[in-house]
């Protein structure tokens, strides 16, 4: 990942961590759009490939090169805590927060999900997004997910070490401009 978007715009993010999702036929609802729950899967996946994968520990190698994995991930690089972390830690969803504000249509080429770190509490992550065009001529959804981290062995919150907030805080960004009151 690099530090800068080449050309990337989003009206509703001045900076920010892009990825490129691919749609499927399937994520189309009886409506000729994009499901509403599939719109949470879509966060979810880009989250994991911004963030890096909460299962880390676990997940199977990758392969680089031309028949294996492809670069979908540009702009602000996010610190790897989340996966640094994924040997002793469960990283939960605690809550979530969307606002849809056009369906999303069913087309060939990525959907962008831009992401920004927009807040870092002792034990939680808040992540925020904005689907989009790629040109950033449409905005679809405006969301927030807040991550919690748990102790695996105590099954326990746990605090962010003082490296895990420092990193975070690092790339901490404004926050997404949900039309409700943030909590």
């Amino acid at each position: 990942m690099g530090g800068m978007h080449s050309g990337a715009t989003n009206p509703l993010l001045d900076e920010f961590t892009r990825v490129l999702l691919e749609l499927r036929w399937g994520d189309m609802d009886v409506y000729g759009h994009v499901n509403n729950v599939t719109q949470l899967k879509l966060l979810e996946e880009a989250r994991v490939r911004a963030l890096g994968s909460p299962t880390h520990s676990s997940d199977a190698p990758t392969t680089p090169g031309e028949h294996g994995v492809t670069e979908t991930v540009s702009g602000v690089e996010i610190p790897t805590v989340f996966a640094d972390a994924s040997a002793t830690t469960e990283l939960l969803v605690a809550s979530h927060a969307i606002e849809y504000r056009a369906p999303i249509p069913y087309r060939t080429g990525p959907i962008a999900v831009d992401l920004v770190i927009s807040e870092v509490r002792p034990a939680s992550v808040t992540v925020g997004y904005v689907i989009c065009e790629p040109d950033g001529s449409r905005t679809y959804t405006v969301a927030e997910t807040v991550i919690v981290f748990i102790d695996i062995d105590s099954g326990r919150p746990r605090r962010l070490r003082e490296a895990e907030t420092v990193a975070m805080e690092s790339v901490l960004g404004t926050p997404v401009p949900l039309r409700r009151a943030r909590r």
